[in-house]
């Protein structure tokens, strides 16, 4: 595009008051009139250069001199409003925040974010579900190991066992996009999780959603049935049972060969207790395994369902 592009070696470069902000692809253009499609990642007004993202996922760094008058004008315009994204991600850092999706089923969330949140290195995600649609109580489930390792935490209301599948699915569709363009987050850094027929759940999505899904943390879950899993290969599970489970743990015989079947990474985790969540010692275990087992790479389901990003009009609840 430009004569003086280039790639980010470092993730240092972006501590000079590079501020980041999610961003939806738009075609920039230099003095020459060259066009490219690419998001915008930072825009560092003292160094006087942007990062931006290309199509392909990687990064490039551009001189603001190189760009178009209306490309330089844009970014001035835009300052304000990334200096105030970073200003509010700041403050929402160690609280629990509630959402509602923009869209006619407007679906309640809850996030964590961990105190060293901030926009300029966005963490991993994890998306949780609850057998009773109990958003905030799954989110309490993995509140302490979130902070521990620094990862957002979702959880997610409305999902619940004795709802239509169907009206679950336009739920999904409608919640997922909404999430993703309100919380800054590393997009590659994405996981799914619940209990029971939450984790069901998690499995299910991981299949369905075309996303680069890199891990399920399920407890007491199973996979209902399936013959087969077709979610992104090579992704970590982390199976965590009470001992006293019985039906949880008779499934683990045909669940992880099927997992493994996909080239899943599957690891076991036991507590004392029966069909319930596990104590946090044992959920911290298995969600630091989750990250030490990540597998780099853009890896994606089959996936039947591929939802945009929501509109930018998002509903805070207070």
């Amino acid at each position: 595009m430009c004569q003086k592009i280039f790639r980010i070696l470092l993730p240092c470069l972006l501590l000079f008051q590079a501020i980041y902000t999610q961003a939806e692809a738009r075609t920039w253009s230099n003095r020459e009139g060259k066009e490219i499609q690419a998001e915008l990642v930072s825009y560092d007004a003292e160094a006087k250069r942007v990062t931006i993202k290309l199509a392909n996922g990687k990064q490039s760094t551009l001189l603001i001199e190189t760009l178009s008058d209306s490309d330089q004008g844009w970014l001035k315009d835009r300052q304000k409003e990334i200096d105030d994204a970073y200003v509010k991600s700041r403050e929402n850092a160690g609280k629990i925040i509630s959402y509602k999706s923009a869209g006619k089923f407007a679906v309640g969330y809850h996030v964590y974010y961990p105190k060293d949140f901030s926009t300029t290195s966005p963490p991993a995600m994890i998306i949780m579900f609850s057998p009773g649609g109990n958003g905030m109580d799954i989110l309490g489930s993995v509140k302490e190991a979130c902070e521990a390792l620094g990862w957002i935490g979702v959880g997610c209301d409305v999902f619940r066992n004795d709802t239509d599948e169907a009206v679950l699915d336009e739920n999904w569709l409608e919640i997922l996009p909404h999430i993703e363009k309100t919380i800054p987050h590393d997009k590659s850094l994405l996981y799914l999780g619940g209990m029971s027929g939450g984790a069901l759940r998690a499995y299910d999505y991981t299949e369905k959603t075309v996303r680069p899904w890199k891990g399920v943390l399920a407890f007491g879950g199973w996979l209902g049935g399936k013959e087969t899993l077709n979610c992104p290969p090579k992704m970590a599970v982390a199976i965590v049972n009470g001992d006293a489970d019985a039906n949880a743990n008779s499934q683990m015989v045909s669940n992880i060969p099927i997992l493994k079947k996909e080239r899943c990474k599957v690891e076991t985790f036991s507590f004392p207790g029966g069909h319930t969540i596990a104590p946090p010692d044992t959920v911290l275990k298995a969600m630091e395994w989750l990250k030490e087992s990540t597998v780099p790479g853009n890896r994606m389901s089959a996936g039947k369902r591929s939802p945009a990003l929501a509109d930018p009009d998002l509903i805070k609840v207070k």
